[in-house]
């Protein structure tokens, strides 16, 4: 068996057991993977639902079927599934979700109203920079008429100031159960350094109505900021009910259905799984969990091929999202704006915006120029090609008429895309900009490869780092087929497109990913650091954690910790996340930390942002369990001739490029067909199953030992 992680989990050893089972909910299409004991890889795609649970299951009925299984046989084998889902995320953008009270401190009830000052510019801008807009703040996350004062206070030594108010908190309790909420958010000023208050209010609450979903914000977000630890509570109950009930929903499926009782995991942004039946106390770490998976994936394939500064990239058919992998690790990020709702939650760092396959291309009405996305066709009635009533053209309708995606190719398993369809929906918009056809589709097939190329620009350089010394990894299913051409605009050498595996690189990296919590521990500290008050702090945190690894059925004596501290100078806002050398903290510890954070500091910000005489000071610890989990390494294969064999080319396809290079005859190849070592000269086109991989002239693609597929540009 080629397994590079041991199984930290209890009571599931079964010889019959040897498939790895992973599903990733997206916009457009539900992805899953089974991996099996041998590395062997199988896929799917199904299109998304309104009713999530048939979009689950549907795609893995299809996963099993290519492996002549049937559903209830496939469980058989399982040892393990994992799922990545958008419903928590869904409540938020969509302004779903539970009927949600907040109960605060009095004095401290217009916290959510009055926000940050950034509150109205966190999101992407217009893209018509010189649209005059009033620029406004977002409703509130909870509605005034559902927000509670209390008279209590805590102060910012966990000392009790003003006791809590019963008689008033009862009534304010009752009167928003009368308003009809069905969850409450419970935050408190400084309840992170001392809960009682918090703890006695959702005591309270229970009492009067067992129904009420409750959060607390010494539980969701124990951070400094009212705000940001206020919204998160906030977040994390109105998406509580609703994801709740869909992991119940999930579950009675599971269990009832197919009799499934081995781990049940759920993907969270953090870069970790959880256990299903926790994942509904904590909802808010399900919010940009797929993202997280692809992430982790490209994690995974920087262990296999070594290089350990990545930009991660995913296309689907919704969005484009970018990460950066250094030094081997996911860069990660204490903040996250959803909707212009900032949070503190500890999360891998991983930009988005709207510029997907299913993006819809449209004329500004103010500039007359060509404008990409934010808006998607989504999965129903999707891009017009898929034969499903779209009518607007997308950027996959481009990429079809270019030459791009084979004619004849399968998408989501079932779909045949109709060239005559992306041909009407884009002739209405050459009919608007005065283009042919072609020109049209070439300005789509442009325009969105700049706006990620300047999203990559901004999240890369805003970093302090050179693209230049990054590869960059190319997934989803439309990223392929642009992944050249974005980087060439970067600087970077060279592309790695992960087989065919590819356009469900995030349902994979589910699979892959490791049980993790996280645990917070407010701590300002200003140097010389004190070694044994840091130990002892993270003593504390981790008998806190046993809990958690008790009930996740790992066991302790295989879980592993990594431990951050977040510094910064004194005096200054901006804070970094270091991490601390594993064993116990001593002095050379210290100096090991202090090291990487004045090396961290002066490659984002140069050491001139530093005042001569500023101290590091230590303002938080974090703590995270690790339980592995097994992992089944990919399959590997020898190395062979540079020629590709005869059976791996198809018929050559006409490919518009550009006016210098309008329609041209190019090479083809069968993707599934090709062997490491096979070496082709671009321009070519390499279809794999629901993407293409496209090399430009000048371009270099060789094929791995995995099956990989690498561009030099």
């Amino acid at each position: 068996m080629a397994n590079s992680g041991s199984l930290c989990m209890r009571n599931h050893s079964n010889d019959k057991q040897d498939i790895v089972c992973a599903v990733d909910v997206g916009g457009t299409f539900t992805d899953s993977v089974l991996i099996d004991e041998d590395g062997r890889v199988t896929t799917a795609k199904a299109p998304s639902t309104n009713d999530v649970v048939s979009g689950f299951f549907n795609s893995l009925e299809t996963a099993a079927a290519k492996l002549d299984l049937e559903l209830e046989d496939l469980f058989d084998k399982t040892l393990r599934l994992a799922h990545g889902t958008t419903v928590s995320t869904n409540m938020v953008v969509e302004q779903g979700g539970a009927k949600t009270g907040l109960i605060t401190t009095q004095g401290h009830e217009d916290a959510i109203k009055i926000m940050r000052g950034n509150a109205k510019v966190m999101n992407e801008p217009p893209e018509n920079v010189f649209q005059l807009t009033q620029l406004e703040k977002p409703d509130p996350i909870v509605p005034q008429s559902l927000v509670r004062r209390i008279p209590e206070r805590v102060d910012a030594h966990g000392q009790q100031v003003v006791n809590l108010d019963e008689e008033t908190a009862r009534g304010a309790v009752r009167s928003l159960i009368d308003e009809g909420a069905e969850a409450i958010a419970v935050s408190l000023l400084w309840s992170f350094r001392n809960p009682e208050h918090e703890q006695r209010l959702r005591e309270i609450i229970h009492e009067e109505s067992s129904d009420v979903y409750i959060s607390c914000s010494h539980e969701v977000s124990p951070t400094l900021g009212e705000y940001e630890r206020t919204v998160a509570t906030c977040i994390n109950s109105i998406v509580g009910p609703g994801t709740e009930e869909y992991l119940r929903e999930l579950d009675s499926e599971l269990g009832d259905r197919f009799e499934f009782d081995d781990p049940f995991l759920l993907m969270q942004c953090n870069g970790g799984t959880i256990p299903g039946h926790q994942a509904a106390d904590s909802p808010i770490m399900l919010i940009g969990s797929g993202p997280a998976g692809g992430m982790r994936a490209s994690a995974r394939l920087v262990e296999e091929i070594g290089s350990q500064n990545v930009i991660a990239t995913d296309m689907g058919g919704t969005s484009f999202e970018v990460g950066l992998i250094q030094d081997g690790d996911p860069l990660v990020q204490d903040q996250t704006v959803i909707e212009n709702h900032q949070y503190n939650i500890s999360k891998l760092d991983i930009e988005s915006i709207g510029a997907g396959g299913g993006s819809i291309a449209h004329v500004d009405e103010y500039s007359n120029s060509l404008r990409i996305g934010p808006e998607s066709a989504g999965a129903n009635p999707g891009p017009a090609c898929y034969r499903n009533g779209g009518e607007q053209p997308t950027v996959t309708d481009a990429d079809l008429l270019l030459g791009y995606i084979n004619p004849e190719a399968t998408i989501g398993e079932h779909i045949t895309p109709s060239t005559e369809l992306a041909h009407e929906a884009m002739e209405k918009l050459a009919e608007k900009l005065g283009l042919t056809i072609h020109q049209t589709a070439r300005g789509i097939y442009d325009v969105v490869n700049t706006k990620m190329a300047n999203l990559m620009e901004n999240k890369i350089i805003g970093q302090g780092y050179d693209p230049r010394d990054f590869s960059l990894i190319s997934y989803g299913g439309a990223g392929p087929i642009h992944a050249a051409s974005y980087s060439q605009e970067l600087g970077v050498e060279s592309v790695l497109v992960p087989s065919e595996i590819s356009p469900v690189w995030s349902a994979y990296g589910i699979s892959q990913s490791d049980i993790r919590y996280t645990l917070e521990e407010e701590m300002v500290m200003l140097a010389p650091f004190d070694p044994e008050e840091l130990q002892a702090t993270f003593d504390q945190m981790r008998s806190s954690s046993r809990d958690l690894v008790e009930e996740s059925a790992v066991d302790e004596e295989a879980v592993q910790f990594e431990r951050t501290v977040k510094m910064r100078y004194e005096g200054q806002v901006h804070e970094l996340n270091v991490t601390v050398p594993s064993g116990r903290v001593d002095g050379d510890t210290i100096s090991t930390i202090i090291d990487r954070f004045e090396t961290q500091y002066e490659q984002r910000y140069s050491a001139a942002a530093r005042l001569p005489e500023a101290r590091p000071e230590i303002v938080s610890l974090s703590l995270e369990p690790i339980g592995r989990v097994n992992k089944f390494d990919r399959q590997i294969s020898d190395i062979v001739s540079t020629d590709p064999d005869e059976d791996a080319k198809l018929p050559s396809r006409t490919v518009y490029f550009s006016e210098k290079q309008p329609e041209r005859e190019i090479s083809v190849y069968d993707g599934a067909k090709l062997r490491p070592g096979n070496t082709m000269d671009g321009p070519v086109i390499i279809d794999l199953d629901n993407t293409s991989t496209v090399a430009h002239e000048g371009h270099e693609v060789t094929v791995n030992k995995y099956n990989d597929f690498k561009i030099k540009l």
